[in-house]
């Protein structure tokens, strides 16, 4: 069988990281070869300089695997920072976990990380929050390389990875409970975007990823916790909460829950690996989600990558010496860019009218078409684009929940940002882009993990999951939303064009 080098990794469970899932848009997989070494490619000479051609450095997706080719992977390591915090979110009890009689877990599984909370189902505390990575990334970035890749036959491993990563992360806080924890688990409660849910139940993707995008199930699942990951060791009940649609889903629906108390109207954005939306106000929600693509965490950027430590997360310009100064997870020397250090970087050069208002690069400051930000890590006229894309899906997208709503700027009470990104981003750059109005200055405020947060509440005493009570309120929610397909939406194609430029970028220098 004729495959990659890429194919043969996946094949043979071996991790490598492919944001694009092997289609050489991102220059992620990175190999050595130590053997007879091919000739580059075309997309190699694009990703990678001589220098690194020379050493025998290739893309994975672009190396044809034969028998007896050496190789090693040479990607990106490092500990991701993951997010476990969101809005309310308990101080850590005291009380002796052996004195607790019913714990429960609540997990979100997200396109990139899988977040996890121990909470004592008898007052509502958090005893501890963990995260681990989602090791599906290894094929894909986003949800489309997801259910490609799971239609391809690759949907048995994509399942697997999940459970695993799952087992793993409960075992990790059983762990540190010194191994007290398992036989007081009650209940798992999971949320996740409907192709992550798909996943974990191995159930098939064909109908996800072409129109209509009709999902196999949107509604709660119930299931014991041997039936999904195969461990005898919990003997708790595992519930699935509902979403709303095919890319609006049960994370949305969670997040809702976690914030349905506040004050309307209020607009959640929840800005990960995809983008998703919901406005709630008095008439009910309207709820969407933007091609945003994986720009806002590193995907597809020239030096992007996740939030390891080294990845330059803040970035100023400074004029004088015509140089960047910059911030680094763990100020660990920089390894590429995070999403919020792309979002400075836009945001600076646009201040600095180093942008002109359609997004090129002065030509007279950057005639080799990029901008080196450290030693060795560049962001480039393409990177520009891909955050063009994004900022512009996200902005267009508010613009029409509230049309659809007629709110205006000023109605609205609150607006909370979600996900890791939405954690760590500079506001004053997403405002200064354009991504967000100067209305909102002070309305924004980041709500972390808000799926996380949702699956907790469900497991608070005043919601107890054998209530009919929270079933009530996500059927509330489900019944009271409406979701919007942008893509055929007139206004949402105006606004994307007209928030793909940075207005009057060339104004704005200091």
């Amino acid at each position: 069988m004729v495959m990659t080098v890429l194919e043969y990794l996946w094949g043979d469970d071996g991790h490598i990281e492919a944001p694009c899932a092997g289609k050489g848009n991102c220059g992620k997989c990175l190999i050595r070869v130590v053997t007879d070494c091919p000739v580059p490619t075309e997309t190699e000479a694009r990703w990678l300089s001589s220098e690194q051609l020379e050493k025998g450095y290739r893309l994975a997706c672009c190396v044809m695997y034969t028998p007896g080719l050496g190789f090693e992977s040479c990607g990106a390591d490092g500990e991701f920072s993951m997010l476990t915090y969101y809005l309310g979110m308990t101080e850590y009890s005291s009380v002796a976990i052996a004195d607790v009689k019913e714990l429960g877990i609540a997990i979100d599984i997200g396109t990139t990380t899988i977040a996890f909370a121990l909470v004592d189902m008898g007052s509502g505390v958090v005893y501890s929050s963990h995260a681990v990575m989602n090791r599906q990334r290894a094929l894909g970035a986003d949800v489309i390389s997801r259910i490609q890749q799971a239609n391809e036959g690759h949907l048995e491993q994509l399942h697997r990875y999940v459970v695993e990563d799952i087992l793993q992360g409960i075992a990790y806080i059983n762990e540190e409970f010194s191994g007290e924890i398992s036989g007081k688990i009650r209940s798992v409660v999971i949320a996740g975007n409907t192709t992550m849910l798909h996943i974990l139940l191995n159930t098939p993707c064909q109908s996800l990823g072409v129109y209509p995008f009709t999902p196999v199930f949107l509604d709660m699942q119930r299931h014991r916790f041997a039936d999904i990951f195969g461990a005898d060791a919990c003997d708790a009940e595992v519930l699935l909460l509902p979403g709303i649609s095919t890319y609006v889903g049960a994370d949305v629906s969670a997040g809702i829950f976690s914030l349905s108390n506040e004050k309307k109207p209020w607009l959640l954005i929840d800005l990960g690996t995809n983008g998703e939306m919901a406005l709630f106000s008095e008439g009910g929600i309207v709820a969407t989600s933007t091609a945003a693509g994986p720009a806002f965490e590193g995907g597809n950027i020239s030096c992007g990558t996740g939030s390891i430590a080294g990845a330059i997360s803040g970035v100023v310009y400074q004029p004088d010496g015509k140089e960047f100064a910059i911030e680094t997870i763990g100020n660990q020397p920089p390894v590429g860019i995070c999403g919020s250090g792309v979002l400075d970087i836009v945001g600076q050069l646009v201040k600095f009218g180093l942008l002109d208002e359609s997004g090129y690069l002065d030509e007279d400051e950057f005639e080799d078409g990029f901008v080196t930000i450290a030693p060795g890590i560049q962001f480039t006229q393409k990177d520009v684009r891909e955050f063009q894309l994004a900022k512009s899906a996200i902005r267009a997208g508010i613009e029409v929940l509230l049309a659809e709503t007629s709110n205006s700027y000023a109605d609205i009470e609150c607006v909370y940002v979600a996900g890791g990104f939405g954690h760590k981003m500079n506001l004053d750059s997403a405002i200064l882009i354009g991504m967000l109005p100067p209305e909102w200055q002070e309305k924004i405020y980041s709500v972390g993990n808000a799926a996380l947060g949702g699956c907790v509440k469900v497991l608070t005493p005043d919601a107890d999951i054998d209530k009919i009570t929270v079933l009530g309120e996500f059927e509330e929610i489900i019944k009271n939303a409406k979701e919007i397909n942008l893509s055929t939406h007139p206004l949402f194609n105006d606004g994307f064009m007209e928030y793909m430029m940075f207005e009057n970028a060339s104004d704005r220098k200091v």
